[in-house]
């Protein structure tokens, strides 16, 4: 593995970690819809941008 995809796979890592917060952001109680929405939005725009990191870590 090359520094170049050793960096972007500890990327992809802190981005898998942001996906997660967000999930249990999201499932608070006391949350308005919006607020709902937009964190399910960022925790998938996470966890795809950490998908997308792990796959081209491995090309």
């Amino acid at each position: 593995m090359s520094n170049l995809q050793w960096y972007v796979y500890s990327i992809g890592f802190i981005f898998f970690i942001l996906g997660i917060f967000f999930y249990y952001q999201k499932i608070k109680a006391d949350l308005t819809e919006s607020q709902k929405t937009f964190r399910h939005r960022f925790m998938y725009f996470f966890l795809v941008l950490a998908l997308l990191c792990v796959i081209y870590s491995w090309l």
